[in-house]
């Protein structure tokens, strides 16, 4: 599907149900209603225990234009991850599209909870489960998942050089676009300068070595927290890597943010830390990660802050038109495309201080 295209989503809803009833997958009695629209997959509730994650476009180029791998790579990681409780339950994997149903999905459990809030259980309750899942290569049946998962992952060695240069990629449509604010264009060269200047650390990872499975993506709707567990979910920026590269992420200023602008106390991200430090229960290990994310706990917060400035131009082309008066969009259409133009204004309010915050982060001394 062209990113460009706006999906009908009361279609794709009554084209799932008919193909859930030809594969005898929904029944008289049975409910189907839309959950969630991301930019790689919809969401639909069947019933009140089962989801079902139809793959519709491709926002990561690794998979190249394909959506059926995005449904392939989900799905690899979900089996990876069994018996762990970090994520969903994989209950079923349609990996080819038909010709009646043109996409691929996944069925899994429906995980009770709530979105990641940031206050102290929440954080407690993350930081314990994302130790949980940086510390599996060192159980039994999780070694190696650079072998295990297949479809491979993608493997990031280098990851510092990796995320500066999608820095760059992610930054140059806004220097580019004829209309930029140039306060913007001056505070992101600055960062982006400062983190070049970083750049050496990276021998830190290599002569503390660790990686695992990493999720990439920490966005407050990313979590599904219970009373005793958190939850990840949506795994199509999944890699293996440094952990440091979660820890980064979901302690970005820019991620944090997108929580109605909210901002994390420096109070509550040390409390933060030092329960997933104690939560790997293994010295040298914490030991290790303190290392790498002294070097890169930065950089994902450079390349997020890179990637909003690039996603303003983007959402500008994408969600524009959808806001206007269309009768063949149904309410929901509307309202995910009005959502999406809130965050994106929400989002250039807040730039400078995000800005500031990532400077800030950079300016850390290391090791």
């Amino acid at each position: 599907m062209p990113a460009a295209t706006v999906l009908n989503l009361s279609q794709l809803e009554g084209d799932l149900r008919s193909h859930l009833q030809a594969n005898h997958l929904y029944t008289e009695g049975d409910t189907l209603s839309l959950l969630a629209h991301g930019e790689a997959n919809v969401i639909f509730r069947l019933n009140s225990d089962r989801l079902i994650r139809v793959a519709v476009n491709t926002p990561n180029q690794r998979f190249g234009g394909d959506f059926s791998r995005v449904t392939a790579f989900e799905g690899s990681i979900l089996r990876y991850l069994e018996g762990t409780g970090i994520s969903h339950h994989l209950l079923e994997a349609r990996l080819e599209p038909s010709e009646e149903f043109p996409y691929t999905y996944l069925v899994t459990n429906y995980i009770v909870g709530k979105p990641l809030d940031y206050g102290r259980q929440h954080l407690k309750l993350c930081a314990n489960t994302l130790a949980r899942l940086h510390r599996l290569p060192l159980l039994s049946g999780y070694e190696n998942p650079a072998a295990r998962l297949v479809p491979p992952l993608q493997r990031v060695t280098r990851p510092l050089t990796l995320f500066f240069k999608e820095a760059q990629d992610y930054a140059q449509p806004y220097f580019d676009f004829p209309e930029a604010d140039a306060e913007i264009v001056d505070m992101l060269k600055s960062v982006v300068l400062k983190a070049r200047s970083r750049l050496s650390a990276e021998t830190l990872l290599t002569d503390y070595p660790h990686e695992c499975l990493v999720h990439s993506d920490h966005t407050y709707d990313n979590w599904v927290v219970g009373d005793q567990q958190a939850f990840l979910i949506d795994w199509e920026w999944a890699e293996i890597g440094s952990p440091a590269g979660d820890l980064g992420h979901f302690l970005s200023p820019i991620t944090i943010c997108r929580r109605q602008g909210y901002q994390l106390p420096a109070e509550d991200k040390q409390f933060f830390l030092k329960t997933y430090y104690s939560a790997l229960e293994d010295t040298d290990l914490a030991q290790t990660i303190k290392m790498h994310f002294a070097a890169f706990g930065a950089f994902p917060a450079l390349r997020s802050l890179c990637w909003t400035a690039g996603y303003w131009i983007t959402a500008r082309r994408w969600y524009a038109d959808s806001t206007a008066e269309n009768a063949s969009e149904s309410a929901s259409e509307k309202n995910s495309a009005a959502e999406r133009m809130n965050r994106l204004k929400a989002s250039q309010q807040a730039f400078p201080k995000m800005c500031a915050d990532v400077m800030a982060l950079l300016e850390e001394p290391l090791p």
